[in-house]
């Protein structure tokens, strides 16, 4: 199947797609292509869209009575948004469920209430498509207005979206018969839990490597698209009934996915906890300057001593130091926080295990 075609009704399911709110340009949302089924749905390539979330400059508005029409610019195109002054659309989107199956915030609707929006003004709005007279519309489930004088949150609107193209909407889905060559069986055989767990901590290792994120909990990851459009992939194998019952609830096996993925990054030493209370938080290690800083001071004092002047401060003597002011760092987190800190010359490996300090 051309990755251009149209999948059958019953694999529109098989495509986070489906389900999530994507962020697309402006300029391909216009340009998507409605079902031939003559459905309330449209295609992007080979993914169907239902939903959307855009970022944009105000240009043109029309008030009406039930509504605000507002013509949104993100530089590739102009569509028009229509934001529902009654509670109608608020109540619909709030008694669902946003992305990753977690109840939509109700703060947004305090935003939008609050929102006065002018000609000029950014706005972030989630909504459904649909075509009317033959051009793409979006029909805003929430909107707000967005400050941002110092362009951080269009920059990395701007970082974000083309990754997302690139590692995901240019690409077929998975599972599908778009994304299948001819003769290919699978080789790796059905998607499980726990492949679906390792390809959730791949995918959270780049987003670590990739963003400025140094800390985050279960919450932060749950409201990034591109890890959660992986979460939500469908099963196509349970091989017991406590992984059918997670599998069988769209927010257990978000929820699921994340935490043993989190779990994973923790135990290669990517990431520990830094506080349990009142939520779980994760510090990526190697962004931790206080630990870096404590780390090579103990280095530092440690090749002071006597014993050491040969060799330098063995890795063990680092870790049982270390691990007085963190006690969740492990051994293998103090290998990336010693490799980082040897990267930037601050340390040396004297020996396989010794380490001196500058």
């Amino acid at each position: 199947m051309d990755f251009e075609e149209e999948p059958p009704p019953k694999e529109w399911g098989l495509d986070p797609f489906f389900f999530m709110f994507a962020k697309l340009y402006i300029k391909d949302i216009l340009e998507l292509k409605p079902s031939k089924l003559g459905r309330k749905i449209h295609f992007y390539k080979s993914h169907p869209v239902t939903k959307v979330e855009i970022l944009g400059a105000v240009v043109f508005k029309q008030e009406r009575e039930k509504f605000t029409c507002y013509g949104v610019d993100d530089g590739t195109g102009v569509i028009k948004c229509f934001c529902w002054k009654n509670s109608r659309q608020n109540k619909a989107s709030d008694s669902g469920q946003s992305v990753g199956g977690l109840p939509m915030a109700r703060q947004q609707q305090e935003l939008q209430e609050r929102s006065t929006l002018e000609l000029g003004d950014l706005i972030r709005a989630r909504g459904r498509v649909k075509t009317y007279r033959e051009q793409m519309e979006i029909s805003a489930y929430s909107y707000c207005k967005v400050d941002d004088p110092t362009l951080e949150v269009q920059i990395s609107w701007m970082r974000e979206v083309p990754r997302l193209y690139r590692k995901y909407y240019d690409k077929p889905c998975l599972g599908s018969s778009a994304g299948k060559r001819p003769g290919d069986t699978g080789s790796d055989g059905p998607l499980t839990l726990s492949k679906l767990v390792a390809l959730m901590a791949e995918q959270l290792r780049e987003f670590l490597r990739e963003s400025k994120v140094s800390t985050f909990s279960l919450q932060d990851l749950e409201t990034v698209d591109s890890l959660v459009s992986v979460a939500c992939r469908p099963l196509e194998s349970v091989p017991t009934e406590e992984e059918a019952e997670i599998a069988a609830s769209n927010a257990k096996r978000v929820r699921h996915v994340f935490t043993h993925a989190a779990q994973k990054l923790e135990e290669e030493g990517l990431a520990f906890v830094k506080k349990c209370y009142p939520v779980k938080v994760y510090q990526v290690t190697v962004k931790d300057q206080e630990l870096l800083r404590v780390t090579r001071q103990i280095i530092l004092a440690d090749c002071k001593l006597p014993h050491n002047a040969d060799q330098g401060c063995h890795f063990l003597s680092v870790f049982r130091s270390v691990t007085e002011r963190f006690r969740s760092v492990n051994k293998a987190a103090l290998r990336q926080v010693l490799d980082a800190l040897e990267l930037s010359s601050d340390i040396v490996s004297s020996t396989g295990s010794h380490y001196v300090a500058f």
